[in-house]
């Protein structure tokens, strides 16, 4: 089993990556070209199964689902099928400017200089502005590009199109669109997934799993050596004996810091065979998921 955790964005250039092994429970940094080919490429030479988790949404909002893909016969039954079978509204990509352009064709936010309010795009979207995961793990809203701390549209963004890119490929599989992991590993075939930074945190850094979320100051470089300090004193990883390469990079920048300790995370989950996807399908064809969230939202209930 091979995992690897990217720590994604617009920019190629601030893209980091970190690999676990889990038989020889190894994590290091991985060099590549920031280029999602470029990670199928290298997944697909790895013994099988090998997961890629992305930290940017994979999925849409249910509520606006039914107008984005119409009342069509032949309409995508999933998301990553609408998304692959080349036949996206004209002007998807394009953001827009203001509330009274917003709709599901066209769903990413460029949100204009000086005053703006997020409620008024939420009230444009008329319920269909999050998933209900992302309400779950209080993160930040999937479309929006710009002016919100650690907005995460732009990266969203360029991960949809570099998907289409790979989609005619047949190259990969995509949890959960394409069915629950036992299945897609069978397929041998380099698996995407979403991942979430603070449910990671969370996993890397509790003392049992299921945990909480856990928010990390990472733009500080003392709560980033504070951050792989404890990891590196982690009792589940001092117990199973597990190596961590790559800690003065994550210390010296926040990317490297979110990519390590999303693999130590999946890494873990695994190693304890702890909750790593929710049991319950409804709605995951559409919005998608986040990896390890279910041992974060076990410590809810």
């Amino acid at each position: 089993m091979n995992i690897i955790a990217v720590d994604w964005g617009k920019d190629v250039r601030k893209r980091s990556a970190y690999r676990a092994e889990v038989s020889t429970r190894h994590v290091s940094r991985l060099k590549f070209d920031g280029s999602l080919s470029h990670l199928v490429e290298f997944a697909a030479t790895l013994e099988p199964p090998a997961l890629i988790g992305i930290d940017a949404a994979i999925g849409f909002p249910s509520a606006a689902w039914s107008r984005l893909v119409g009342s069509k016969v032949d309409r995508a039954n999933t998301f990553i099928d609408f998304l692959l079978d080349g036949k996206l509204p004209d002007g998807f990509f394009e953001p827009v400017c203001t509330p009274a352009e917003w709709s599901p064709n066209r769903p990413f936010i460029r949100t204009p200089k000086g005053t703006w309010s997020l409620n008024a795009f939420i009230n444009a979207a008329q319920g269909g502005f999050y998933r209900k995961i992302d309400q779950q793990l209080n993160g930040n809203p999937i479309f929006v590009t710009n002016n919100i701390p650690g907005s995460v549209g732009s990266g969203t963004r360029a991960l949809w199109q570099e998907l289409i890119a790979l989609g005619a490929k047949s190259t990969f599989k995509c949890w959960p669109f394409q069915g629950p992991l036992e299945k897609l590993f069978s397929a041998g075939k380099p698996i995407i997934a979403e991942i979430y930074p603070k449910a990671c945190y969370g996993i890397a850094l509790a003392e049992s799993l299921p945990c909480a979320l856990v928010a990390i100051a990472k733009t500080k470089r003392s709560a980033r050596e504070d951050g792989i300090q404890r990891l590196l004193e982690a009792a589940w990883v001092n117990i199973r004996h597990v190596s961590i390469q790559g800690s003065p990079q994550a210390i010296a920048n926040e990317d490297d810091f979110d990519a390590l300790l999303s693999a130590a995370a999946l890494l873990r989950l695994f190693l304890e065979e702890a909750a790593i996807e929710s049991q319950v399908s409804e709605g995951l064809g559409i919005e998608g998921g986040v990896l390890g969230s279910a041992s974060i939202l076990a410590a809810k209930q």
